[in-house]
């Protein structure tokens, strides 16, 4: 059974965005809330704090000093903090029953070696990082330590069923095959042969008659000469009528045919 923790707190008369003036004072505002009793706000000594839950978490019992009505059971429920600076801006503790079972999550806390990332080269891959307990408050484990020497070969894994805990004291609430960590070998990604990409049938139609027009193009080159060789008509001379809106020929017989 674990002793609970002392930590001082005052009732609160500050209350809304004025709060503001508490923290530039050094001061962590809170509330208490739960166990069948209306929400209490507090404060608290921010930097007294701090260090304190530092060793504790979120599963320590805690006694709250300096409210009416005595010392106050409680877990910490919350700690709200600012996104950018990490400052601590909020704190919520939740009143507890000692002769009441109550539910938390708990971290995991991995310790030794694995022998198969030290010799076959494997890597790690966590799944949890905590699992839902319930038990009396006072006996609240801080943290389950999960001991890694025991993955000794490619695919060794631990499940939550594998947990070493007092079951006379808690009980986890996972489901006993969940996966807390597995060692698994190092994918290496093969570097595929880069691939020619095949012309569309558009494009491979658009080609084709590129190569047909280029021909073309050829032929009326050759015919300007023919032409710029021709004798001029005579002055006053009428074309003859089969000439008239016909093309002109290219020597040698005319375009190419389309194949």
């Amino acid at each position: 059974m674990a002793e609970a923790q002392k930590l001082s707190v005052r009732p609160r008369e500050v209350l809304g965005k004025k709060v503001n003036s508490l923290r530039r004072k050094g001061l962590l505002p809170g509330v208490v809330f739960g166990g069948r009793a209306d929400s209490t706000p507090v404060e608290t000594d921010q930097h007294a704090f701090e260090l304190s839950y530092r060793r504790w978490g979120n599963t320590t019992l805690l006694s709250l000093t300096g409210l009416d009505g005595g010392e106050v059971p409680a877990l910490i429920y919350d700690v709200s903090r600012d996104p950018v600076t990490g400052r601590m801006l909020h704190v919520d503790f939740a009143r507890v029953s000692l002769t009441e079972k109550t539910h938390a999550d708990v971290p995991l806390h991995f310790v030794n070696e694995s022998p198969a990332v030290r010799t076959l080269g494997a890597v790690l891959l966590h799944a949890r990082s905590e699992v839902s307990v319930e038990a009396f408050p006072q006996d609240m484990p801080h943290s389950i330590d999960v001991d890694l020497s025991g993955l000794l070969e490619i695919d060794d894994a631990i499940y939550v069923r594998d947990l070493k805990v007092d079951a006379t004291l808690i009980q986890i609430e996972n489901d006993p095959d969940e996966l807390v960590v597995k060692a698994v070998p190092v994918k290496v990604e093969e570097e595929k042969p880069a691939e020619v990409a095949a012309p569309a049938e558009g494009e491979a139609a658009a080609e084709g008659e590129e190569g047909e027009a280029a021909p073309s193009a050829a032929g009326a080159e050759v015919a300007k000469p023919a032409a710029a060789g021709a004798k001029p008509a005579a002055p006053g001379a009428k074309p003859p009528e089969a000439a008239k809106g016909a093309a002109p020929k290219a020597p040698g017989g005319g375009a190419p045919k389309k194949g």
